[in-house]
């Protein structure tokens, strides 16, 4: 399951993610595979994390290593993105504007993200038509992440934003129980 936001610094996140979203115009799918390969590369890299945390390490030299190693491999909208958080002393909480601009490059583009838990593996015709539910009552396409749970039981659990759908076994049997007592 996906980590959660830094409630602490999402107002903020927001802000930036939205200004890259409108800077990023037509190219918004490029910015966002640019920021995935950022987060893969830096926040994944425990000695490139620690680089760009470390109070001694200049701004020069954060801004020097962005470019030695991004240069030509993001778009300059990205990469002039990242120098504006450094300048601003707001890397810090890049995995969060991330987290936002996708969340917002997803608005835009009419997807919704859905967590699917189930206890038994789905069939591709079962697949295909959970998505098509799906699609047609959020009126949006859906990207479905499958994930086994042996916890529900059988039936399906489905999460986004912070909302669940409880379809399983487990759930209907704790119902029973609390009828039975």
């Amino acid at each position: 399951m996906k980590k959660s936001l830094d409630i602490k610094n999402l107002k903020v996140a927001k802000r930036y993610a939205k200004a890259l979203i409108e800077a990023s115009g037509d190219v918004v799918d490029d910015v966002s595979n640019d920021l995935e390969l950022v987060n893969d590369s830096i926040f994944k890299n425990d000695s490139f994390r620690m680089f760009f945390s470390h109070p001694v390490v200049s701004l020069k030299d954060k801004k020097d290593t962005i470019k030695e190693t991004f240069q030509n491999k993001i778009n300059n909208i990205t990469l002039n993105f990242l120098e504006t958080l450094l300048d601003e002393g707001r890397f810090n909480i890049f995995s969060t504007i991330y987290d936002v601009f996708n969340q917002e490059r997803n608005d835009l583009k009419n997807i919704k993200i859905l967590d699917v838990f189930y206890a038994f593996e789905l069939n591709d015709e079962q697949k295909a038509r959970l998505k098509d539910k799906l699609s047609a009552k959020f009126n949006k396409e859906v990207i479905l992440n499958y994930q086994k749970d042996d916890e529900i039981l059988g039936g399906l659990v489905i999460k986004f934003e912070d909302k669940v759908i409880d379809l399983s076994l487990k759930t209907k049997f704790d119902r029973l129980k609390k009828i039975n007592l």
